[in-house]
This record gives structure tokens, C-alpha cells and sequence, in this order.
């Protein structure tokens, strides 16, 4: 197998993404995006984002991030907060209805994308064998 033929896998398991986020009805396109950093950030780095930092780390607009961060709010996946170290700061917190969703998500994009290196790995391995061999 070559470099460009994964490249086609990765890119058909993130076509595939879409088909495992649609799978949670309540989620609207972008939505499951600034859910997964939120999942991210909270609980590999531990640290909750204020929307400045979201609107820098998803390269949106804070237009754009605003109008989802509402709605995910509505749907009861975040909640914002004041800062406790600086009341002026707003801090986004998924709520256990988003942790659940985004960790979903998350686990469903990670097995597809292990699956894909696990079967295309031997595959090389059996390939490279064989022409060793020869």
C-alpha cells in the first residue's frame, strides 16, 4: 500500500465521520466540532476554553461560534460560566449530555480510524514479507 492510497482511506473515514455524527439527531453541522475541542480541552488538557480561544482554535468567526455556542446551549450540550479567577471571563463547560455525546463521537471516529491502520498494516507487512522473500 502506498502513501496515496491511505491518504484516500483517511479521507473516506472522514467522509464516514459525518454518517457517525448524524447519528445524534440534536446535532446540527459544526455543532459536533466545537463539542469534540470542548472534550478535548477539558478533559486531556483540563483546562476550559472562553470562546476567543474556540474562535482561534476552530478558525471561525466569533459570529459563528457565538450563534452555535447558543445552540448547543439550548440543547443543553454546554453551559457558559464566569471565570473564578476572572469574573469578566466567560468559560465554556460541556454539560454530561455533551461529554457523553463528544466521547461518542470521539470513540467512533478513533475505532474506524484504528480499524483502517490495523487492516492496512498487516496488509504492508504481508506485502514487504512477500517481496522480501522473493
Amino acid at each position: 500500500m502506498n502513501y496515496k492510497e491511505l491518504s484516500y482511506k483517511f479521507m473516506r473515514i472522514f467522509r464516514k465521520r459525518n454518517h457517525l455524527i448524524h447519528r445524534v439527531k440534536e446535532l446540527d453541522k459544526g455543532e459536533n466540532g466545537i463539542l469534540q475541542t470542548l472534550f478535548i480541552y477539558e478533559e486531556i488538557h483540563q483546562k476550559n476554553l472562553t470562546p476567543g480561544e474556540l474562535c482561534a482554535i476552530q478558525q471561525l468567526t466569533s459570529g459563528r461560534i457565538a450563534s452555535t455556542l447558543k445552540n448547543l446551549e439550548k440543547k443543553a450540550f454546554i453551559k457558559r460560566m464566569m471565570a473564578e479567577d476572572d469574573r469578566r471571563k466567560t468559560i465554556i463547560k460541556l454539560t454530561e449530555k455533551g461529554k457523553i455525546v463528544a466521547k461518542r463521537i470521539i470513540d467512533d471516529i478513533a475505532m474506524s480510524i484504528n480499524k483502517m491502520i490495523h487492516k492496512n498494516f498487516f496488509a504492508f507487512l504481508t506485502d514487504y514479507t512477500n517481496k522480501k522473500v522473493v
